[in-house]
């Protein structure tokens, strides 16, 4: 048997995906989805995946293949929708670069309370200190949560700065984009519930149809 070769590069209209029920309904409202091309490809054991993705925060179409030892054979396609996960802590007089020292982590935006917005020129009611994971990562969302727990599980300042009287508010928050043609629904296991309680944490969910 050969070695598979290169996964094809061809756009979603021209796949067996795009003539399924949800392929004809998706390309039929948003026709730009016609030329989607694939925007990472995975090859592992005879086995292939090519995503096609219209932007880096967007949902993707996830097509499978498996190489029958001439060629790729195009296998079942799903949905993978899009996801920014994050930690998000509300801060009333605790200083945004106080908390990045605490946990060790880099803060995907920070401002502290009193700074003046760049647009509105209006100071700050309150502080905010974001921490987003995977970032543009094409993975499900229930994977992201995961990943930052176990981060957190593992920060020795969680306790302290979630602890102070200063953080108002501290919670993962998931925003999800799905076609309309595919509801998406999260699923967290009771596992990670039972984190989100030990951590003090809440969970805020925002999803969008596109």
């Amino acid at each position: 048997m050969s070695a598979p070769g290169p996964l094809p590069q061809s756009p979603l209209a021209h796949l067996r995906a795009s003539r399924s029920d949800f392929g004809r309904a998706l390309i039929a409202r948003l026709p730009e989805w016609a030329g989607a091309l694939p925007v990472e490809q995975h090859v592992a054991d005879g086995r292939g995946v090519t995503v096609h993705r219209r932007a880096p925060d967007s949902f993707a179409v996830q097509v499978r293949w498996r190489w029958n030892g001439a060629h790729w054979d195009e296998g079942e396609s799903d949905v993978v929708p899009g996801s920014v996960v994050g930690l998000r802590l509300v801060l009333d007089d605790v200083r945004p670069d106080t908390v990045t020292r605490a946990l060790g982590l880099p803060p995907t935006r920070a401002f502290a309370k009193g700074d003046v917005g760049p647009i509105a020129g209006v100071a700050r009611r309150e502080g905010l200190w974001i921490h987003e994971v995977m970032r543009g990562a094409c993975c499900f969302p229930e994977e992201k949560v995961l990943d930052l727990l176990a981060t957190l599980r593992a920060c020795d300042g969680w306790r302290d700065v979630v602890g102070r009287a200063g953080v108002r508010w501290a919670g993962v928050t998931l925003k999800l984009r799905a076609p309309i043609e595919r509801p998406f629904a999260l699923a967290l296991d009771a596992k990670v519930l039972e984190d989100l309680v030990a951590l003090a944490l809440a969970l805020d969910v925002e999803a969008t149809a596109e």
